[in-house]
């Protein structure tokens, strides 16, 4: 196997979800506080990447379990357009892994100067942001050099989840994310196929719903970073709205099913499409069905979303190599990308 940084970092993420669970001092219970007191109406994220993507699964998760209206703001909205909102009974969550990208340091400091309660998630503690906002949250991923982001994810999901946990009073999440890295080495010899799919065909769908949707969004931009492939991510409901149109056999279709109300619904939402092409591949965490992707699952929804990234970031990683191209040195990318 040819050695890449990348996919070292993407294998260390069950030792950091293991060292993160006793590390962990995050706020969370004065946010909880926060939340509880009903002096939060709403929640704003801002991000951009991979980050825009937890950013996504936020609003899921929020608004499931706490009732709270998340939505993810561009950030041109304040840094370019110049808008103004009142947001004094908004909670602003900035996710940002390096802590420098400028143009969301800008909306974190002109959220607060209208009103909001800020957050700033990422994993530099040198970020000066992190003495300006609020409250700040350490990912405790570890130093990540790899310009396609992989352990930086998995974590910010992790203390998202934790935070909403513990507004729900479940303060024995640390127990449960403890067991997760069991599970995840326990399963580490079950690799993905990286021979399942065609590596001729560059264009497709990854299709979820609920948080399965946000992760297809993840799941997308990889394809896209590492891969140059154009699979792009969709709703099962939504993709019934226009987009099946494209499909044709000379396309992937890609099937994430989470174990919650909406990904239940996925392959029924989407079962015509598997009457317009033979590429069609399910990733799944149900044993008793046929699954070219399957994970274990730990029986809590979104803590299953971490064991199911921690699956994908090594294969995608691995199938890039296998497609002649170098994941350290995705074309035309940079670590930092600079906006604003």
């Amino acid at each position: 196997m040819v050695s890449s940084l990348v996919l070292d970092e993407a294998l260390s993420i069950p030792t950091i979800v293991d060292q993160f669970s006793n590390a962990d001092k995050n706020p969370y219970e004065s946010i909880a506080k926060l939340i509880n007191q009903k002096k939060i109406k709403y929640v704003v994220t801002v991000a951009r990447g991979t980050s825009d993507c937890a950013a996504l699964y936020s609003s899921y998760i929020f608004a499931k379990h706490l009732g709270l209206p998340t939505y993810s703001m561009p950030p041109s909205i304040i840094t370019l357009e110049q808008s103004k909102f009142d947001f004094s009974e908004a909670l602003v969550i900035v996710i940002s892994q390096s802590g420098k990208s400028s143009d969301l340091v800008e909306c974190e400091r002109k959220s607060r100067s209208m009103g909001a309660r800020t957050i700033i998630i990422t994993n530099n503690i040198d970020s000066p942001i992190i003495n300006e906002a609020n409250y700040f949250i350490n990912m405790y991923a570890g130093e990540e050099k790899s310009v396609a982001a992989t352990k930086t994810f998995t974590q910010t999901l992790l203390v998202l989840i934790k935070l909403v946990f513990i507004c729900l009073g479940k303060k024995n999440i640390n127990d449960d994310i403890k067991k997760l890295s069991e599970i995840i080495v326990n399963d580490s010899s079950n690799e993905w196929n990286t021979d399942v799919i065609d590596k001729n065909i560059n264009t497709g769908f990854i299709i979820g719903r609920g948080v399965g949707f946000a992760l297809s969004n993840e799941i997308s931009l990889k394809f896209k970073e590492l891969c140059q492939e154009m699979i792009e991510p969709f709703s099962s409901a939504e993709v019934m709205h226009g987009p099946k149109s494209l499909v044709e056999n000379s396309f992937k279709l890609f099937l994430l099913g989470m174990n919650d109300k909406s990904g239940v619904t996925v392959n029924k939402d989407v079962n015509e499409l598997k009457n317009y092409t033979n590429s069609v591949y399910e990733m799944s965490s149900n044993a008793n069905t046929k699954s070219d992707f399957f994970y274990p699952s730990n029986k809590i929804l979104e803590l299953d979303s971490v064991i199911l990234m921690s699956k994908f970031y090594p294969w995608i990683i691995r199938y890039t190599i296998a497609k002649d191209l170098n994941p350290d040195e995705p074309r035309y990318l940079t670590k930092v990308t600079q906006t604003f």
